[in-house]
């Protein structure tokens, strides 16, 4: 049969248009595997279909961790709090929160930090920083790692890669330990206090990848965490 467009399909008086056109671009800009979602509501072997499953076969980086501005989680009243939690973790395949959950931790976000943890995740916001929603299998939790191809050392951790050029070999991947400093153009920093400016969730504190230069931290690895995110220092400081 010859196909053709229907010229009620660009009206938004209807609720399908609206749907197709409105809601599902910012459902498919979040990933949403929307072949997946409607086999949770279908049984498969009822059906005698064939479908093309080579693209869902294909290698994808999925989101495991989201982070949620601070100025986004206050302009919101309580109900919609609970439907933007609720919204993330159904991305990650994941139930929605228990009321006496998400009132607890709502309760601990007016305080100075506010965490929450389930078999599957973990929910972290401090006062004035960013809410996190963390799957337990995200690459986050897993040691960074290094390499050397030439003059260039890599180290990749949380599905990010950083380059440097070392000839000499005198850098190497580190990590934070309790009571580190870090030199800074004033002088030295308490590595804790950076990442506590940077709204690193505590629990992620110690997998943050940090930069040695002959045994000494020299910058935090923080665009490894998130591309938008800078290095720390930005210049590196070496005493001569």
């Amino acid at each position: 049969m010859k196909i053709f467009e229907d010229e009620s399909n660009k009206d938004p008086i209807y609720k399908r248009n609206r749907l197709r056109m409105d809601l599902l671009p910012i459902l498919e800009k979040e990933s949403w595997n929307f072949h997946k979602t409607y086999w949770n509501f279908h049984d498969r072997s009822q059906l005698n279909l064939q479908f093309d499953l080579k693209k869902e076969n294909a290698p994808k980086q999925v989101p495991r961790l989201f982070r949620i501005p601070h100025e986004t989680w206050t302009s919101l009243g309580l109900s919609a709090k609970k439907d933007l939690i609720d919204f993330y973790l159904k991305l990650l395949g994941h139930y929605p929160l228990y009321k006496s959950g998400f009132d607890n931790f709502h309760l601990q976000s007016e305080g100075e930090r506010a965490f929450l943890e389930n078999k599957n995740c973990f929910l972290y916001k401090s006062k004035f920083g960013d809410l996190f929603i963390i799957d337990k299998k995200s690459p986050a939790f897993k040691k960074a790692v290094s390499y050397r191809e030439g003059d260039s050392l890599y180290i990749e951790w949380n599905q990010n890669r950083f380059k440097l050029s070392d000839p000499k070999e005198k850098y190497n991947l580190g990590s934070w330990h309790h009571g580190q400093k870090i030199q800074i153009r004033s002088g030295n920093k308490e590595i804790s206090e950076c990442m506590r400016e940077n709204g690193i969730p505590f629990f992620l504190r110690t997998y943050i990848p940090i930069l040695y230069f002959e045994g000494e931290p020299i910058q935090i690895l923080f665009s490894l965490f998130s591309k938008s995110e800078k290095n720390y220092p930005k210049r590196i400081y070496l005493e001569r």
